[in-house]
């Protein structure tokens, strides 16, 4: 059988009771490092796998494990579409497997700030600009969701994680490229810096004082809100800096 751990935002301490009791019983613990800085690092003395995006990606080698296996996840499971493909491709073969659900920071990231839980459009992906690669399509996407009334969490790149400072440069450069007129001047973007940890930050306000922030660390988490209601404003208004 193969479990699937969701380990929430802080393992060990995240984990739940049946989490553990599957964990203790299985043969291989294989502990996903690329969605989250904040995964598990060890557990009861035992020897992990530690698996990258690669390892994640091309994983005909868990099918190989011939006893129990579980793979802790950092937030829920099925937040990131490779978990999906390892469940589905085990039901195709007839592996047993067993789901454990836990936080995520879908939707937690925008609900945390007081938004809307029915307003929170598609989710983006920020990755780090390399050479020959500066995609503008997290721009747009964020883009649409506005013009659909929706407020859009942002996950920026975790290899190596992304801090805020470079999140909001390449944010500035997308800007400057297709003047959507989403992060000039003025503009209000909410942060998340750690969150469900003891080290938890969240700050709301105009860009220009957010890129001036040095409070948090990482994982980071932005959000993009869209028109709000009057709820919605006054929360946010508990996190302005």
């Amino acid at each position: 059988m193969i479990g699937f751990i969701s380990s929430g935002f802080n393992p060990p301490d995240s984990l739940t009771r049946e989490e553990i009791q599957f964990m203790k019983g299985a043969a291989v613990i294989v502990i996903d490092t690329y969605t989250s800085p904040n995964h598990l690092r060890e557990f009861e003395n035992r020897e992990l796998v530690f698996a990258d995006r690669e390892k994640l990606e091309n994983f005909e080698w868990i099918f190989d494990e011939k006893e129990d296996i579980a793979i802790v996840i950092p937030g829920d499971s099925f937040s990131a579409t490779t978990h999906y493909s390892i469940y589905r491709d085990a039901l195709v073969r007839g592996i047993g497997v067993r789901v454990f659900h836990n936080a995520s920071i879908f939707p937690i990231a925008a609900t945390r700030m007081g938004l809307h839980l029915y307003k929170i459009g598609a989710a983006v992906s920020l990755p780090r600009f390399r050479e020959n690669f500066r995609p503008l399509s997290p721009y747009e996407k964020i883009l649409e969701n506005l013009r659909r009334g929706l407020h859009t969490i942002v996950l920026l790149d975790t290899e190596p994680p992304m801090e805020l400072p470079d999140a909001i440069e390449e944010l500035d450069w997308m800007e400057s490229q297709l003047k959507g007129n989403i992060f000039m001047e003025g503009k209000e973007i909410g942060v998340v810096s750690s969150i469900g940890l003891e080290s938890e930050k969240i700050i709301f306000g105009k860009i220009e004082r957010v890129r001036k922030w040095v409070g948090g660390r990482v994982p980071y988490t932005l959000v993009v809100p869209a028109e709000l209601h009057f709820q919605e404003k006054e929360s946010l208004e508990l996190f302005r800096i």
